[in-house]
């Protein structure tokens, strides 16, 4: 089971609509979504738009996030991999992605924030 850092992960989006990211994300997980959810083995991700989008010029006000929540059984390794394919298809997309959770440091480019600011 997953620690109580690892049950959580929010991935914030730069210009991305909703229907893009639910296709990319569908495919790269091989899931599919009923809404804007998406239920896997041990995770269950949602896809969101930001009713925090355009207040200020930060990535917590990107106009789209991911939301990652553990289920039981979930390993800290899995949401770990989870959340970097995520991180790392949409860089791979060109659309800038940043983690916002307790182990972002063990993300690629530590959660994206370090390929914003090189």
């Amino acid at each position: 089971m997953a620690d109580d850092a690892y049950q959580f992960c929010k991935i914030y989006l730069r210009s991305a609509e909703l229907p893009e990211v639910m296709a990319m994300l569908a495919k790269l997980l091989e899931g599919k979504f009923q809404r804007r959810s998406m239920q896997l083995t041990e995770l269950t991700l949602d896809v969101v738009k930001n009713p925090d989008a355009g207040m200020i010029d930060d990535f917590v006000c990107w106009p789209t996030f991911v939301e990652l929540e553990a289920d039981d059984g979930a390993t800290n390794e899995w949401i770990t991999g989870i959340a970097a394919r995520i991180i790392t298809a949409m860089w791979d997309a060109g659309i800038p992605a940043v983690a916002a959770c307790s182990f972002e440091d063990q993300l690629p480019w530590c959660g994206g924030i370090a390929r914003l600011n090189p």
